[in-house]
């Protein structure tokens, strides 16, 4: 099995429980806890997989394993509240560099406005960060509930991470979307926008029309398959009025269309289909 077969195994295999209004196989699962409704997730951040220690600040480690985790709070226009850290640390971390992976920690909470409440810790032969996180949202969006005719748009330029430029989670701009538009879904780019905009049709049951020259890309890079972008894919209701005030400040890329339409690239009325690939760990 592949990544993307093993998230559809697992969803198969676990039960749900009263209470579990969403559950695997979005950015987070939502559940009722009396008369709130908690956002749920967890991501983990692995020396060797996601980073270098020789091209990485040990603070920026602990500001970006927490940023991952914010950024998928922000496809589902949620807030954090409460963040755990589970780490595994090798023999070769001495205690300034968990400082500094600590302070970095910090910073995203104090400028998040969410707590820090606990982890675990463990002994391993690489730096190992696991964080779950807590949230909450006044309207949840999802990825299966794109409908035909929505239109397809981004927060932001492809391609910041190949400099390896810092990102911010767009928790401030999900926010502003479900208060001014109608959004009918969402996701963010984790693995590349290709793979993410197709895990929002295979959620949602439909095809896609992209405008291969309207998705923006930071100058000199060109790749629509690569990960850790942390931009906003989002559909909006073809019945939005308000399309014109969207296009000033996001980039229009496209539509979603049948499932039998397929998922392809339209360029000047000719149409070609989009290999889907992306970033997978297996």
């Amino acid at each position: 099995m592949n990544e993307l077969q093993w998230v559809d195994y697992l969803r198969c295999k676990a039960k749900s429980f009263k209470g579990l209004l969403v559950g695997i196989g979005d950015d987070c699962a939502l559940a009722r806890v009396g008369r709130e409704k908690l956002l749920l997730k967890s991501d983990i951040f692995v020396e060797g997989v996601h980073f270098k220690l020789k091209s990485i600040s040990f603070k920026s480690i602990g500001k970006r394993a927490v940023a991952r985790v914010f950024s998928d709070l922000a496809a589902c226009c949620g807030a954090p509240k409460f963040i755990g850290v589970s780490a595994g640390i090798p023999s070769y971390i001495k205690e300034k560099d968990l400082k500094q992976i600590l302070e970095g920690i910090l910073f995203m909470c104090k400028k998040y406005n969410a707590s820090l409440v606990g982890g675990d810790t463990s002994r391993s032969e690489k730096l190992i960060l696991d964080i779950w996180a807590v949230g909450q949202t006044p309207k949840c969006i999802l990825r299966s509930t794109a409908k035909t005719g929505d239109y397809i748009f981004l927060t932001g330029e492809l391609g910041k991470r190949a400099f390896n430029k810092p990102f911010e989670p767009r928790i401030a701009e999900a926010k502003e979307l479900i208060k001014k538009f109608k959004v009918n879904s969402m996701i963010d780019i984790s693995d590349g926008f290709v793979i993410d905009l197709y895990r929002i049709l295979k959620a949602s049951k439909k095809g896609a029309a992209v405008l291969k020259d309207n998705v923006p890309v930071t100058k000199g890079i060109s790749d629509f398959y690569r990960g850790e972008d942390y931009e906003l894919i989002f559909t909006i209701d073809k019945s939005e009025k308000k399309l014109s005030s969207l296009k000033k400040k996001y980039h229009f890329v496209g539509k979603v269309k049948p499932k039998t339409f397929g998922f392809k690239w339209e360029n000047k009325g000719r149409f070609e289909k989009i290999k889907v690939e992306g970033f997978t760990h297996f």
